[in-house]
Protein backbone atom coordinates (compact mmCIF):
# COMPACT_ATOMS: atom_id res chain seq x y z
CA UNK A 1 0.00 0.00 0.00
CA UNK A 2 1.38 3.48 -0.84
CA UNK A 3 1.50 6.29 2.11
CA UNK A 4 -0.60 9.43 1.23
CA UNK A 5 0.74 12.33 -0.16
CA UNK A 6 2.87 10.25 -2.75
CA UNK A 7 2.08 9.16 -6.04
CA UNK A 8 1.68 5.48 -5.70
CA UNK A 9 3.49 3.60 -8.35
CA UNK A 10 0.93 1.56 -10.84
CA UNK A 11 1.30 -2.23 -9.38
CA UNK A 12 3.47 -4.48 -11.43
CA UNK A 13 0.26 -6.47 -12.53
CA UNK A 14 -1.23 -3.92 -14.13
CA UNK A 15 1.71 -2.95 -15.88
CA UNK A 16 2.22 -6.45 -17.15
CA UNK A 17 -1.52 -6.48 -18.40
CA UNK A 18 -0.87 -2.96 -20.34
CA UNK A 19 2.48 -4.26 -21.79
CA UNK A 20 0.94 -7.20 -23.12
CA UNK A 21 -2.01 -4.84 -24.62
CA UNK A 22 0.64 -2.72 -26.31
CA UNK A 23 2.61 -5.33 -27.82
CA UNK A 24 -0.99 -6.52 -28.96
CA UNK A 25 -1.90 -3.36 -30.84
CA UNK A 26 1.52 -1.79 -31.97
CA UNK A 27 0.36 1.19 -33.94
CA UNK A 28 -1.14 2.90 -30.74
CA UNK A 29 1.53 1.41 -28.42
CA UNK A 30 4.70 4.43 -29.70
CA UNK A 31 1.77 7.25 -28.95
CA UNK A 32 0.70 6.12 -25.60
CA UNK A 33 3.42 4.98 -23.24
CA UNK A 34 2.76 3.26 -19.87
CA UNK A 35 2.84 5.68 -17.16
CA UNK A 36 5.93 5.44 -14.75
CA UNK A 37 3.25 6.00 -12.16
CA UNK A 38 -0.57 6.77 -11.44
CA UNK A 39 -1.07 10.42 -10.94
CA UNK A 40 -2.59 11.56 -7.63
CA UNK A 41 -5.93 12.67 -8.99
CA UNK A 42 -7.01 8.90 -10.10
CA UNK A 43 -7.19 8.39 -6.57
CA UNK A 44 -10.16 9.38 -5.24
CA UNK A 45 -10.29 7.54 -1.56
CA UNK A 46 -6.34 7.28 0.48
CA UNK A 47 -5.30 4.12 1.92
CA UNK A 48 -5.77 6.62 5.17
CA UNK A 49 -8.76 7.95 4.75
CA UNK A 50 -11.85 6.89 7.25
CA UNK A 51 -12.06 3.54 5.07
CA UNK A 52 -15.25 1.80 6.58
CA UNK A 53 -17.21 5.18 6.57
CA UNK A 54 -16.45 5.50 2.75
CA UNK A 55 -16.73 1.82 2.05
CA UNK A 56 -20.54 1.92 4.14
CA UNK A 57 -21.36 5.15 2.24
CA UNK A 58 -20.68 4.03 -1.02
CA UNK A 59 -22.58 0.24 -0.87
CA UNK A 60 -25.48 2.03 -0.04
CA UNK A 61 -25.09 4.24 -2.59
CA UNK A 62 -24.94 1.16 -5.03
CA UNK A 63 -28.40 -0.57 -3.10
CA UNK A 64 -26.63 -2.10 -0.36
CA UNK A 65 -27.87 -2.60 3.05
CA UNK A 66 -25.19 -2.01 5.68
CA UNK A 67 -25.13 -2.41 9.27
CA UNK A 68 -21.90 -1.48 11.41
CA UNK A 69 -22.10 -4.21 14.26
CA UNK A 70 -19.49 -5.24 17.25
CA UNK A 71 -17.49 -8.06 17.88
CA UNK A 72 -20.44 -9.86 19.85
CA UNK A 73 -23.47 -8.78 18.58
CA UNK A 74 -22.71 -9.24 14.45
CA UNK A 75 -24.53 -13.08 14.72
CA UNK A 76 -27.82 -11.19 16.59
CA UNK A 77 -27.58 -8.29 13.62
CA UNK A 78 -27.44 -11.08 10.93
CA UNK A 79 -30.54 -12.95 12.08
CA UNK A 80 -32.52 -9.89 12.64
CA UNK A 81 -31.94 -8.99 8.86
CA UNK A 82 -32.87 -12.88 8.19
CA UNK A 83 -35.80 -12.70 10.00
CA UNK A 84 -36.65 -9.19 8.40
CA UNK A 85 -36.63 -11.37 5.24
CA UNK A 86 -38.51 -14.25 6.70
CA UNK A 87 -35.90 -16.43 5.72
CA UNK A 88 -36.60 -19.54 7.30
CA UNK A 89 -33.47 -22.09 4.79
CA UNK A 90 -30.35 -20.56 4.75
CA UNK A 91 -26.83 -21.40 3.82
CA UNK A 92 -24.13 -20.55 5.63
CA UNK A 93 -20.90 -20.62 4.25
CA UNK A 94 -17.96 -20.80 6.42
CA UNK A 95 -14.98 -19.37 4.34
CA UNK A 96 -11.07 -19.85 5.33
CA UNK A 97 -9.46 -16.24 4.59
CA UNK A 98 -12.14 -14.47 5.40
CA UNK A 99 -14.35 -13.04 8.27
CA UNK A 100 -16.67 -16.09 8.26
CA UNK A 101 -14.14 -18.60 9.73
CA UNK A 102 -14.80 -22.12 11.18
CA UNK A 103 -15.43 -20.01 14.55
CA UNK A 104 -17.52 -17.50 13.48
CA UNK A 105 -19.82 -19.89 11.17
CA UNK A 106 -20.38 -22.63 13.83
CA UNK A 107 -21.44 -19.41 16.77
CA UNK A 108 -23.47 -17.98 13.74
CA UNK A 109 -25.36 -21.17 13.38
CA UNK A 110 -26.30 -21.62 16.44
CA UNK A 111 -27.49 -18.47 16.95
CA UNK A 112 -29.73 -19.16 14.06
CA UNK A 113 -30.85 -22.16 14.72
CA UNK A 114 -32.09 -20.88 17.77
CA UNK A 115 -33.93 -18.45 16.42
CA UNK A 116 -35.57 -21.14 14.38
CA UNK A 117 -33.91 -21.18 11.16
CA UNK A 118 -32.67 -24.17 9.00
CA UNK A 119 -28.78 -23.91 8.56
CA UNK A 120 -27.57 -25.63 5.74
CA UNK A 121 -24.56 -26.03 4.31
CA UNK A 122 -24.32 -27.98 1.52
CA UNK A 123 -23.54 -25.85 -1.71
CA UNK A 124 -25.17 -28.06 -4.62
CA UNK A 125 -27.05 -26.49 -7.33
CA UNK A 126 -30.22 -27.84 -5.71
CA UNK A 127 -29.81 -26.35 -2.51
CA UNK A 128 -28.45 -23.18 -3.96
CA UNK A 129 -31.26 -22.46 -5.73
CA UNK A 130 -33.61 -23.35 -3.29
CA UNK A 131 -32.67 -21.76 0.20
CA UNK A 132 -34.30 -18.44 1.21
CA UNK A 133 -30.51 -16.83 1.41
CA UNK A 134 -27.14 -17.22 2.05
CA UNK A 135 -23.98 -16.15 4.41
CA UNK A 136 -20.90 -15.36 3.14
CA UNK A 137 -17.15 -13.99 3.82
CA UNK A 138 -15.52 -11.95 1.39
CA UNK A 139 -11.71 -11.73 0.31
CA UNK A 140 -11.84 -8.11 0.42
CA UNK A 141 -13.85 -4.91 -0.18
CA UNK A 142 -13.09 -1.67 -2.01
CA UNK A 143 -14.00 1.60 0.04
CA UNK A 144 -14.31 3.94 -3.10
CA UNK A 145 -16.89 1.73 -4.70
CA UNK A 146 -18.60 -0.59 -1.93
CA UNK A 147 -17.46 -3.64 -3.91
CA UNK A 148 -17.25 -7.26 -2.31
CA UNK A 149 -14.56 -9.47 -3.61
CA UNK A 150 -15.40 -13.15 -3.44
CA UNK A 151 -13.47 -15.78 -4.87
CA UNK A 152 -14.10 -19.66 -5.66
CA UNK A 153 -11.99 -22.18 -3.51
CA UNK A 154 -12.08 -25.52 -2.18
CA UNK A 155 -13.97 -24.39 0.35
CA UNK A 156 -16.10 -21.51 -1.34
CA UNK A 157 -19.12 -21.97 -3.91
CA UNK A 158 -19.34 -19.28 -6.65
CA UNK A 159 -22.70 -19.64 -6.72
CA UNK A 160 -23.24 -18.69 -3.16
CA UNK A 161 -22.83 -15.10 -3.90
CA UNK A 162 -24.82 -15.42 -6.98
CA UNK A 163 -27.75 -17.76 -6.69
CA UNK A 164 -30.14 -17.15 -3.70
CA UNK A 165 -32.19 -13.85 -3.59
CA UNK A 166 -30.56 -12.72 -0.77
CA UNK A 167 -27.02 -12.37 0.02
CA UNK A 168 -25.43 -11.38 3.43
CA UNK A 169 -21.63 -10.67 3.53
CA UNK A 170 -19.83 -11.00 6.49
CA UNK A 171 -16.96 -8.44 6.36
CA UNK A 172 -14.26 -7.08 8.81
CA UNK A 173 -12.85 -3.48 8.63
CA UNK A 174 -9.49 -4.73 8.20
CA UNK A 175 -10.44 -6.92 4.63
CA UNK A 176 -11.24 -2.78 3.54
CA UNK A 177 -8.80 -1.35 0.35
CA UNK A 178 -8.62 1.88 -0.56
CA UNK A 179 -9.29 1.29 -4.60
CA UNK A 180 -8.42 -0.76 -7.25
CA UNK A 181 -5.13 0.11 -7.40
CA UNK A 182 -4.54 -1.58 -3.97
CA UNK A 183 -7.01 -4.54 -4.45
CA UNK A 184 -4.77 -5.18 -8.04
CA UNK A 185 -1.77 -4.54 -5.32
CA UNK A 186 -3.31 -7.07 -2.92
CA UNK A 187 -3.68 -9.64 -5.84
CA UNK A 188 -0.73 -9.63 -7.33
CA UNK A 189 1.15 -10.67 -3.80
CA UNK A 190 -1.23 -13.48 -3.48
CA UNK A 191 0.23 -14.88 -6.72
CA UNK A 192 -2.07 -17.99 -8.64
CA UNK A 193 -5.52 -16.25 -8.43
CA UNK A 194 -8.43 -18.84 -8.40
CA UNK A 195 -10.68 -19.87 -11.09
CA UNK A 196 -13.30 -17.31 -10.15
CA UNK A 197 -13.14 -13.82 -8.80
CA UNK A 198 -16.09 -11.76 -8.81
CA UNK A 199 -16.28 -7.72 -8.17
CA UNK A 200 -19.90 -7.38 -7.07
CA UNK A 201 -21.37 -3.81 -6.37
CA UNK A 202 -24.95 -3.66 -5.27
CA UNK A 203 -27.81 -6.40 -6.11
CA UNK A 204 -27.74 -7.85 -9.34
CA UNK A 205 -29.10 -5.90 -12.11
CA UNK A 206 -29.59 -5.82 -15.88
CA UNK A 207 -31.31 -3.10 -18.34
CA UNK A 208 -30.82 -5.49 -21.42
CA UNK A 209 -34.87 -5.06 -22.09
CA UNK A 210 -35.33 -1.67 -23.16
CA UNK A 211 -33.07 0.17 -21.04
CA UNK A 212 -34.80 -0.61 -18.00
CA UNK A 213 -33.19 -1.26 -15.35
CA UNK A 214 -34.86 -4.53 -13.19
CA UNK A 215 -33.13 -5.58 -9.90
CA UNK A 216 -32.32 -9.61 -9.02
CA UNK A 217 -32.90 -10.84 -12.45
CA UNK A 218 -29.74 -12.63 -12.82
CA UNK A 219 -29.09 -12.72 -9.09
CA UNK A 220 -29.83 -11.78 -5.40
CA UNK A 221 -31.97 -8.86 -5.21
CA UNK A 222 -30.82 -7.94 -2.23
CA UNK A 223 -27.52 -7.78 -0.59
CA UNK A 224 -26.72 -7.18 3.21
CA UNK A 225 -23.43 -6.02 4.70
CA UNK A 226 -22.66 -6.48 8.30
CA UNK A 227 -19.54 -4.73 8.69
CA UNK A 228 -17.71 -5.79 12.17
Amino acid sequence: MSSAGSLPAVSSAVRDFLARLARACPLDAASTPLPAESPATLRAVSPDDDLPARFARSAESAGCGVRRAGADDWPAAIAELLAAHSARRVLVELQPGTALTAERAALLQTALRAAGVAVVTERDDETLFTVDAAVTGVQRAIAETGTLVCMSGAASARGASLIPPVHIALVSTDQLVADLFDLFEWLAERGALPANVNLITGPSKTADIEGVLVTGVHGPGTVHIVLV
